[in-house]
């Protein structure tokens, strides 16, 4: 018989029935009913021990020669769990615990509570709570982790779940028959693997205060198969050295009897692990910091109105070398065009418009208006010509948006300023096509000898 690593699992060794498998016409209460469809998943039921080397002790079974424990905060395995840690106390050793935060398919509060689930530590009047977080969190490897924690952390980053809860250690609390309800403070530390964007654990590992007791506490919906890989080859060997050679598992080999092959391919499969995390948190760093550059350029050009649209064409602009005069902000709001433009020579007004259907033609004889005025305005900073750009049919999809903004031929042949959809200007933008925006916005190709402008007169603002 194949030897294995004796593991208790806080749970009944026949699995409840889901609510689906029910019988309507079972004597079953309502209540019962709810306790067998709240099972979580995936199950532990549904784990092939074998492959793990470890042998489940369910609940009734005996437990004191167990070195771990799979969820075992539950008050029906209170002498299973007495057991278990009598056991290791008698071997001198540590016993490991992992439980899991919250429930995935829970997402009620309970009334008389401020925080979302919990998990109790029944033997030390310690409570760990745990408050669910909004989608899409990104946790990061908590400093100065050991070894076995980094690669707890490592596993959970590399194959998350889809929810997380931030933890908090809260006294449990008791009462006193002569003052009754007193609240605790919570003993043991709460040392974490994983924190939230504010520095919250949202993995950790509970430490009892005679380091006797290591409760790693995991979100819901982490995958088990990873969590029991995890405690049979990396924190059993760091924290019960003793276990695997007393029980004999193959995979158990002390390091100082690895034959070099075994020793080198090992530190290079560690070695690799860290890399792989600590190149896939620069990536996403990368990621979000592309994002964040990108973001108010495509929202504003696809979707904005108002200043928004504006300043996205303002930065579109800038990167493809003019110069940019915000002129609302220096004459007043519709006094004139939006924006005055600068490239070598060449100096334009620029109208920014928003439509949320087709593009009024009106927009263009603003534009004309803005250029018959603008030498009144502004006499001693001439402009050789305007621009419109329009944001059309904003509420579409960009890609169900046509890409002309004029359609209609008596009108587009009597056109004597570009028009330019934002569409269009997002592409250019988004590759870099810097001679397009050019030749869009001035209405023909500069020339060779023309050079992006380094400012503009009349107190000029480049955004």
């Amino acid at each position: 018989m194949q030897a294995q690593l004796p593991v208790h699992i806080g749970q009944p060794q026949n699995p409840l029935p889901s609510r689906s498998t029910i019988d309507p016409s079972s004597s079953l209460t309502s209540y019962e009913v709810e306790s067998m469809a709240a099972v979580r998943r995936p199950s532990l039921h549904e784990i092939d021990w074998t492959q793990h080397e470890v042998e489940p002790r369910w609940l009734e079974y005996e437990t004191s020669d167990c070195v771990a424990a799979l969820t075992p905060a539950s008050s029906r395995g209170a002498s299973e769990r007495q057991r278990l840690v009598a056991g290791a106390a008698g071997r001198g050793e540590t016993v490991l615990l992992v439980d899991v935060m919250g429930n995935v398919n829970e997402i009620r509060r309970n009334v008389f509570v401020n925080y979302d689930a919990s998990i109790d530590l029944l033997d030390h009047e310690t409570t760990i709570v745990g408050y669910r977080l909004p989608r899409g969190s990104r946790p990061v490897l908590a400093d100065g982790l050991n070894a076995a924690d980094r690669d707890l952390g490592l596993r959970l980053l590399n194959r998350p779940p889809d929810t997380w809860w931030r933890l908090e250690s809260r006294g449990a609390g008791k009462y006193l028959s002569e003052s009754g309800w007193q609240k605790t403070e919570p003993v043991g530390e709460l040392c974490p693997i994983l924190l939230d964007s504010l520095g919250a654990p949202v993995v950790a590992v509970w430490v009892s205060p005679d380091e006797r007791q290591r409760w790693y506490i995991v979100p819901d919906g982490t995958d088990w198969d990873t969590v029991i890989d995890w405690l049979v080859h990396h924190a059993v060997p760091a924290y019960v050295p003793d276990a695997p050679q007393r029980h004999r598992l193959t995979s158990a080999v002390n390091p100082d009897l690895e034959t070099p092959a075994e020793n080198e391919a090992r530190v290079a499969l560690a070695d690799l692990e860290v890399r792989y995390a600590q190149d896939k948190a620069r990536l996403e760093q990368d990621l979000a910091d592309a994002k964040a550059v990108a973001d108010p350029v495509r929202n504003g050009l696809l979707f904005g109105t108002g200043q928004a649209l504006v300043d996205a064409v303002t930065r579109a602009l800038s990167a493809a070398g003019f110069a940019v005069d915000d002129v609302d902000a220096r004459l007043g709001a519709t006094k004139s065009a939006d924006l005055l433009v600068a490239f070598g020579p060449h100096r334009r007004l620029v109208e920014v418009k928003s439509e949320r259907g087709p593009a009024k033609e009106a927009l263009v004889g603003d534009l004309r208006r803005h250029l018959d005025t603008w030498g009144e305005l502004q006499p001693g900073s001439p402009a050789d010509g305007g621009t419109l750009i329009v944001n059309h049919q904003h509420k579409l999809a960009p890609g169900q948006r046509p890409r002309q903004i004029y359609r209609r031929p008596e009108f587009v042949n009597t056109l004597t300023v570009p028009v330019v959809s934002t569409l269009d200007l997002f592409d250019w933008w988004r590759t870099k096509d810097w001679k397009a925006i050019r030749t869009a916005v001035l209405g023909t190709a500069p020339t060779a000898d023309n050079q992006p402008s380094t400012g503009l007169a009349e107190e000029p603002r480049t955004t």
